[in-house]
């Protein structure tokens, strides 16, 4: 007598779910890997920061403001500024590849940084250099008079 071998019907689906699993560990893998090789070179990375920002308090303000909770609008309120000086900053940090959009369906546009912001500290050379607040704005006691 043979033995019938009893099919699973989610086989086929732990299979495919097996796979993507070990593909995110791969891609993970590769993003730690990239981290690392940043840091090593975050130096020469801060130049490069540094001449996006340039001299420009209020794209570091904004910058800092885009934390992904918040819309255009939101950031010009936030900041008290025009909500035209808010997107003209948006777009360029967006250009150079710092910020990315998030959206869903339904909503406001997002602006968040990118996880090279973390990787290299940009948010906290900005803070730095410009003596700001992690929100953006300008820390206590040294605003204009």
């Amino acid at each position: 007598m043979t033995a019938k071998r009893i099919v699973n019907p989610d086989e086929p689906y732990q299979q495919i779910l097996s796979r993507l699993a070990h593909i995110e560990h791969k891609v993970e893998s590769i993003d730690e890997t990239n981290a690392f090789a940043l840091r090593a070179t975050a130096a020469a990375h801060q130049k490069s920061i540094d001449a996006i920002f340039g001299r420009s308090k209020r794209r570091a303000q904004v910058y800092l403001a885009a934390d992904g909770t918040r819309s255009v609008g939101e950031i010009a309120a936030h900041l008290r500024m025009r909500q035209p000086n808010v997107t003209i900053e948006l777009n360029v940090l967006k250009e150079e590849g710092l910020l990315e959009l998030n959206n869903a369906p339904g909503r406001k546009d997002f602006y968040a940084k990118k996880p090279i912001d973390k990787t290299i500290q940009i948010s906290k050379h900005i803070r730095k250099k410009y003596n700001l607040r992690a929100n953006g704005k300008t820390e206590r006691g040294n605003k204009k008079k």
